[in-house]
């Protein structure tokens, strides 16, 4: 029996607090490549459940520090943090400072918005001189779990037909990150320092389903949100036995979850 399944309309702040452990370590990887020793004015862009605005915080507790997001569930639990920091509603590939920032930071975030050829030139735009744009990206469209969801978009439809529109399956299937190289050539000629590097961390996540309790909060939101709720459900079973075959136990009861990121500290 299929068990047929609803959208949330907004992020699962709870859900995506299960792991943060794990969230918050390409933070501080990506934290501890940050030079500057006393940014006046901090942005934390796409700040979610404030996992890394704490950490910010706790860096510079001087510096002014405001955290945006565009999910209202996320940005209520991030207002509950005991930290000084400011907070705002704001869909990032619209928003603007009201002033320039010392530090741009996004954790996790920009890898939804397409055209980083127009994106990262804007963000550095906003930047006093010395200031750094610092980003981490998920690479997520060579990953495994993530073929795995484009297959089952392709082919779990009733009689092995696909799933959703082919608007749908043509947005997942997209690839809106740039190589390694295509960044530097972007962003070296706006830069006076530039750092680019990836990394591939074997997470080890506990639970049931672990890796699509990963993924449903955040690469999976768009796909729910197109799919009838006759389709959800199909595509969370087929999805499922597909994460579970290619994703067992090991003998010790945990899940070997590979996950690759993309990092760039830009200071201009």
């Amino acid at each position: 029996m299929i068990t047929r399944v609803k959208p949330a309309p907004d992020w699962d702040a709870r859900a995506y607090q299960q792991f943060s452990r794990l969230r918050q370590q390409p933070v501080d990887e990506l934290l501890g490549r940050v030079d500057l020793h006393d940014p006046q004015r901090i942005y934390d862009l796409g700040c979610g459940t404030g996992i890394a605005t704490k950490v910010l915080a706790d860096r510079w507790p001087r510096a002014d520090l405001k955290g945006i997001d565009s999910s209202q569930d996320m940005l209520q639990v991030a207002r509950c943090l005991p930290i000084k920091a400011r907070w705002q509603h704001a869909e990032l590939h619209h928003w603007k400072p009201r002033k320039p920032a010392d530090l741009l930071f996004a954790a996790a975030v920009l890898h939804f918005i397409d055209d980083h050829q127009t994106l990262l030139p804007g963000l550095l735009r906003h930047l006093n001189p010395g200031g750094c744009l610092a980003a981490h990206m998920p690479d997520w469209r060579d990953a495994l779990w993530y073929r795995l969801m484009l297959d089952t978009l392709e082919d779990a439809g009733p009689g092995g037909q696909p799933l959703g529109s082919p608007q749908l399956r043509q947005r997942m299937a997209a690839r809106p990150l740039l190589s390694l190289e295509d960044y530097y050539r972007l962003l070296a000629p706006l830069t006076r320092s530039l750092e680019i590097w990836e990394t591939e961390q074997l997470q080890v996540v506990d639970g049931k389903s672990p890796v699509y309790d990963w993924v449903k909060v955040s690469a999976l939101r768009p796909v729910m949100q197109g799919l009838t709720p006759e389709e959800q459900a199909r595509f969370i079973y087929h999805y499922l036995m597909r994460v579970h075959a290619h994703y067992p136990q090991e003998d010790d009861g945990h899940t070997l979850f590979p996950f690759k990121r993309i990092f760039i500290v830009a200071k201009v």
